[in-house]
């Protein structure tokens, strides 16, 4: 059996007296398409942080692709793609120019394939971020996140504020990114749009896990 690449064992985090994660233990399988659903404060973006070593647990343990979150947060952070809600953008960029300043944090491989992912997107290269559609703008920052062929791909409710034809391009796209061999773990408060491309749903109320199936 293949190591999981994400493993969560009974995980904890509260702030001051609201408890964000009540002891929550799952593992996901390389080359799925995970989902976490629950509704808006169910504790899904805490996991996430925690995953990407940006938050500390105030017990339990996490790894991601074998790494301990708690002590080797930059290197997860290094090797995972991750696109959050609201990704952060230099808006004054063009799509080519973001790509190109991103390649520096990667290397040589980077721009190539970052090029060939906003071609397939159909971004064009010379338009500044700040006049893109939100549409756009999330294919801008999931082309950056997998231009690097990331192991894992992290989603944090990837399809807000985007209409229905270009959030189901997106959540299809996913499948495509499983089909080869790498993960992704996303999370949403919207059933519907995942059902139809997530292999595992786990399901979160008030910071516990309600299942995993």
């Amino acid at each position: 059996m293949s190591q999981p690449v994400i493993r969560i064992e009974r995980l904890y985090k509260s702030y001051r007296r609201q408890v964000a994660l009540g002891g929550i233990s799952l593992e996901v399988p390389p080359g799925v398409v995970f989902a976490m659903l629950g509704e808006n404060g169910a504790g899904k973006t805490t996991t996430i942080r925690i995953l990407l070593g940006l938050t500390e647990s105030d017990a339990g343990k996490a790894d991601v692709l074998g790494l301990d979150c708690r002590w080797q947060g930059q290197e997860i952070r290094r090797r995972v793609g991750y696109v959050p809600e609201r990704p952060t953008l230099y808006e004054w960029m063009t799509v080519h120019e973001i790509g190109w300043f991103t390649a520096g944090f990667y290397g040589n491989g980077f721009l190539p394939a970052y090029r060939d992912l906003t071609e397939m997107f159909e971004l064009p290269q010379r338009r500044k971020i700040k006049e893109l559609s939100k549409g756009m703008r999330a294919k801008v920052a999931l082309s950056l996140a997998m231009a690097h062929q990331p192991e894992l791909l992290i989603l944090d409710e990837p399809t807000s504020g985007l209409d229905t034809m270009v959030r189901r391009e997106f959540l299809e796209s996913m499948v495509d990114i499983a089909a080869t061999g790498r993960t992704v773990f996303l999370s949403s408060h919207q059933i519907g749009e995942v059902e139809r491309v997530a292999d595992i749903v786990a399901i979160m109320r008030e910071g516990k896990l309600v299942l995993v199936e």
